[in-house]
Order: structure tokens, then C-alpha cells, then sequence
């Protein structure tokens, strides 16, 4: 007796566009893709003796559709995160306040930034004022900032500022020359998000020092998560039968509405995958005899 073996290994690519309409993206290199069906049953104890059943109805509660995307495009992430992706251009910041601190890390806007300069940036000096241990100011000429290494009152004309390391005296205030206002590259380090201050900083304190940074961005994408309702989706298999000698197959669901995942790794040893779960609902417009307004598999069989 003969008999024919219906293997299946499914490869291919898919479509995913919104169900009112527009274009059909196709996302990228998918791990796994499978429909998972639950089933609910109703039982009806057999109450005349003899135990078992009376009666038995099941039917189908539930379908969903996973997803496992090794293609973790911006699109994709603001899809499975409910959010909105949109374009960043690249844009130049020119003298950002902040306050920077020693073995700590200063955020900046944007992404990737590059050519980037910081400069300390303390109040300018007063004459006749009375300064405290600690604090910072800057003469009205020149590249170097102090530190007041005395507390006093300043004089009534501003000092000739001493820029060789050594003290500047001042009315009966006492000044620390700290350097140049300006901070050198090695003096910063420059991730993708912004600026870290190493610890034990000569210029910028532990305490908080107020620096200016001026820097370009990179282009890139923004996405704001959480942001928007569940959209519902079409989805296409286009795709074939690696078993079957790559015979054609095809999957189309006319209606899905996603759950956000419940984990995204960013760190990790291995590749970043992203899984989707989505309910698979009723298409109310797909009707007509043996028409599923859920999901239909097509494929050739010779």
C-alpha cells in the first residue's frame, strides 16, 4: 500500500500592514511563526447512574497567532511597543546648561552625539562680594576659571588673575587657579547618549559643577513608546515548502490585534529576538459559503 508523507518546514517572508488599508511592510527576518488554537468544552454529567457523560460540546474560544522577530527594526519595535517612530534629523546644540558631576553621567538630547566640547561654566566675579570656600568664578577676560580656596570679601577692582597654577589673592578672599575653562577630550567620555565625568574629575566637582556642552547629533529615529491604541493588522505568509521540494504556501489572517511583549532583551550573548503574540479576530466582511472571516492557508500539494 502505498502512501504519501506531508512534511512541512515553512520559510519565507512576511507582510504586515493595517487592516483599514495602505501598504504592506514586509518585516524582516521572522524565527518562528505559528497559530495556536484553544479550544473550550462544555460537559453535561450523566445524572442517571452509571457515571461518564450525558452530553459534549466544544468549540473554538480562541486563536492566536506568535510571532518571534529576529529583525528588531524601529518599525517593528514601535509596532510590538504601541508607539511612534519618527525621524530625527541630525541638529547642532550650542552651549546646553547642565550640571555635570564627578563620576556621574550627563544625559544629552538626541542620539549619537558628536564634536563635542564642554566648557566649565561659573558665574562671572564680583567686586566688594563676599564668596565662601567652594565656589567657582570666572575673571571678565581670559580661558581660566577659580576655585575660592579662602573665603573673604573680594576688592573693589577685579585682580590681576594668575594662570600658572599658583593663588590669586583678592581683597581677603583667596582664589585656586583650576585651568582652563574648557575641558579637555580625555577629560570626558562620549557614549551614545550623552557625556560621563570620570571620578576623581581636577575641574569638576562631586558636588556639582555647572558646565556648558555644545555638540551635533545624529540622524536616527525616535520612537515613543506606549503611546497609541492597539492598531489591528493584515498579515501574509508569503512563503514555501522547504519539505515539499519548495512548493508554494501562503498564510493570510484578515484581522490581528497584538499584545505588547512581555520581555525585550537589549543585552544579552546572543542575537535579540522580539515574540508577538496576537489574537486573531473576526473579519465581519469576509462572508460567503466555507469563507473564513479568520484565517486562510493556501498551498500546492503535487
Amino acid at each position: 500500500m502505498s502512501s504519501t508523507q506531508w512534511s512541512l518546514i515553512g520559510e519565507g517572508k512576511i507582510f504586515i500592514g493595517l487592516r483599514s488599508g495602505g501598504k504592506m511592510r514586509h518585516v524582516g527576518q521572522v524565527k518562528e511563526f505559528k497559530l495556536e488554537v484553544s479550544e473550550e468544552t462544555k460537559e453535561l454529567k450523566n445524572y442517571e447512574g452509571g457515571g461518564g457523560l450525558a452530553d459534549s460540546v466544544s468549540f473554538i474560544s480562541k486563536v492566536d497567532a506568535s510571532f518571534t522577530f529576529a529583525s528588531l527594526s524601529t518599525k517593528n519595535l514601535a509596532m510590538a511597543l504601541r508607539g511612534v517612530d519618527t525621524p530625527v534629523t541630525s541638529s547642532v546644540v550650542a552651549n546646553q546648561a547642565q550640571t555635570a558631576y564627578a563620576g556621574g553621567f550627563v544625559p544629552l538630547d538626541g542620539i549619537g552625539p558628536t564634536s563635542v566640547a564642554v566648557l566649565v561654566a561659573p558665574n562671572a566675579w564680583q567686586a566688594t562680594t563676599v564668596y565662601s570656600i567652594g565656589v567657582l568664578v570666572k575673571p571678565s577676560a581670559g580661558t581660566h576659571f577659580y576655585r575660592c580656596k579662602t573665603a573673604g570679601t573680594t576688592g573693589a577692582a577685579e585682580p590681576t588673575w594668575k594662570t600658572d597654577g599658583t593663588d590669586t589673592t583678592d581683597g581677603t578672599a583667596i582664589w585656586q587657579d583650576m585651568g582652563t575653562m574648557a575641558l579637555a577630550t580625555g577629560e570626558f567620555e562620549i557614549n551614545s547618549a550623552g557625556i560621563y565625568i570620570p571620578e576623581g574629575s581636577a575641574k569638576i566637582s562631586a558636588t556639582g559643577t555647572p558646565i556648558q556642552v555644545s555638540y551635533t547629533t545624529t540622524a536616527g529615529v525616535s520612537i515613543q513608546t506606549l503611546v497609541s491604541a492597539g492598531d489591528e493588522y493584515r498579515i501574509i505568509f508569503a512563503g514555501t515548502n522547504f519539505a515539499r521540494a519548495g512548493k508554494p504556501l501562503s498564510v493570510e489572517m484578515h484581522r490581528v490585534k497584538f499584545s505588547p511583549p512581555k520581555d525585550l532583551s537589549f543585552i544579552g550573548d546572543d542575537f535579540a529576538s522580539l515574540t508577538l503574540t496576537g489574537t486573531v479576530l473576526k473579519d465581519d466582511t469576509r462572508t460567503g459559503v466555507d469563507i473564513s472571516a479568520f484565517c486562510a492557508i493556501k498551498m500546492v500539494e503535487e
